[in-house]
């Protein structure tokens, strides 16, 4: 799982465009990360307060704002924003369980119902209809699900026989990508989902154990991340649409690569490592392309990004001294 992340290092978020590059955007107190960015240029993420996270919103007028976290909660991210500001997210309740959340202007934060364990339940892509996806515990056995606000939390189902699903984005047309088990190895396989085709697998990088489909575009295009066999094997990136199929990505000359998320022209952002294996944020301006790299903030050493709108502005985090 990609969308939480804590370490004793310190990041910062940033934000990229071909003119000014690298960005720092500050914090709320401790590290920061950025996580999604909308085509007005709004980044939403979170940031350490104190001992806790709180979800952010960032814009270039009005700098970061902290989100604060819903009611009866201690803890606060966000995930992805659409068009009208409308962010996904998580929160940790009251009684330490993780809860997919979404927060807009007009209603403040939301959450969906709690789990019946403790695990981590994420809301992690949102499109411009509002319309939620991530993943949800069900007792031990994890959903992908889809909801918008007012409407009934709903789970696509899973690939062939499987049991385990988990939803990372949603296009403007209801599509879903994600990864689900695929039996009867318990590999798990990238998939896309939609009401017209149900839960189609999309299969793996060859020679990889694992795939995941993490982000859809309007044209149904997915960047993705695959998983070599063993612990701790390498990842890579890749790029997959129908009729072409899953086609592996160039790293920055390292062994390390993954795709995050895919805009309407088909850059695609995400992070890979160089000739010494430091993973640095980059993007491919096509899926056949070597990756451009975006470098650092000053005294940096690792980058990732997150997120790309359709002018070409990114988001993401870098460590920092």
């Amino acid at each position: 799982m990609l969308a939480s992340l804590a370490s004793a290092q310190k990041y910062h978020a940033f934000i990229w465009d071909s003119s000014s590059g690298l960005t720092d955007l500050g914090t709320l107190g401790g590290s920061s990360y950025a996580m999604g960015i909308n085509d007005s240029g709004q980044v939403v993420g979170y940031s350490e307060v104190g001992t806790t996270h709180h979800a952010f919103i960032w814009t270039a007028s009005g700098g970061m704002v902290d989100l604060g976290t819903p009611p009866g909660c201690t803890w606060s991210q966000g995930e992805m924003i659409n068009a009208s500001g409308e962010i996904s997210g998580e929160a940790i309740n009251s009684i330490n369980r993780q809860i997919p959340a979404f927060w807009s202007a007009s209603t403040g934060w939301m959450t969906l119902a709690e789990a019946h364990n403790p695990y981590g339940s994420y809301g992690l892509g949102i499109n411009d209809a509002g319309m939620m996806t991530g993943q949800m515990y069900v007792g031990s056995y994890v959903n992908a699900f889809y909801w918008r606000p007012g409407g009934a939390v709903r789970f696509a189902p899973p690939l062939s026989s499987g049991i385990h699903m988990a939803a990372y984005d949603i296009n403007n047309h209801n599509y879903i990508s994600g990864e689900g088990i695929l039996p009867p190895d318990g590999r798990w396989e990238a998939f896309i989902w939609s009401r017209e085709t149900g839960t189609v697998g999309i299969g793996f990088v060859p020679g990889s154990y694992i795939s995941l489909a993490h982000a859809i575009n309007d044209n149904n295009e997915v960047a993705g991340i695959s998983y070599g066999f063993g612990f701790g094997a390498p990842t890579g990136a890749f790029y997959w649409k129908k009729g072409t199929g899953i086609v592996p990505m160039q790293t920055l000359g390292g062994i390390i690569g993954a795709g995050l998320d895919i805009n309407l022209a088909g850059a695609i952002v995400g992070w890979a490592s160089n000739v010494s294996e430091q993973t640095h944020a980059c993007i491919w301006s096509n899926y056949t392309s070597v990756p451009e790299d975006l470098g650092t903030l000053p005294g940096g050493t690792i980058s990732y990004a997150r997120s790309i709108n359709n002018s070409g502005q990114i988001v993401g985090f870098s460590d920092v001294p």
